[in-house]
């Protein structure tokens, strides 16, 4: 029989590691993107619990953006920021992620059919967990260092 407490430290462990699958590009889809309409999922209780907020992110992925010349006043593509938290006694789990998408006509191969899809052009994720005194500055490190990986990728995509 396996015992609980090792089995919630194991999970714990697995939900607190960094996600190794990293930025990535493909096809340059993020060339000549120079202006998105910038969203944020409304924050929960548990995430105000925790010290998350949408200034603190917006603030540190700010620092970040101002390296790359992207207008964040609307277009055809959204840059969509998507935070979940869950607020445990002793621990704050939080699932963050970026997503740039926009709305295309898609084909579909099998019966030949036109559809108007959301089509994902960059993705990339992480779920962090920390005490509740620090987790909301650990979220915003990690949304920076989320936003790093994005400009990266648009510097290969826009060199």
């Amino acid at each position: 029989m396996i015992s609980r407490i090792p089995a919630f430290l194991v999970l714990a462990a697995l939900l607190m590691a960094p996600s190794l699958a990293g930025s990535q590009t493909i096809d340059n889809k993020l060339r000549d993107v120079k202006r998105m309409a910038l969203t944020f999922e409304p924050f929960d209780a548990d995430s105000v619990k925790c010290g998350v907020s949408e200034g603190q992110l917006t603030n540190a992925m700010g620092r970040e953006a101002k390296a790359i010349p992207i207008r964040f006043d609307g277009s055809i593509y959204v840059f969509q920021v998507r935070v979940a938290t869950l607020a445990q006694p002793a621990i704050c789990f939080t699932s963050a992620d970026i997503a740039v998408y926009r709305f295309d006509k898609v084909r579909l191969t099998g019966d030949k059919r036109d559809l108007h899809a959301k089509v994902i052009i960059w993705e990339n994720g992480t779920i962090l967990g920390s005490g509740p005194q620090t987790h909301g500055r650990d979220v915003a490190r990690t949304m920076a260092n989320l936003m790093k990986e994005f400009i990266e990728d648009w510097r290969k995509d826009n060199g």
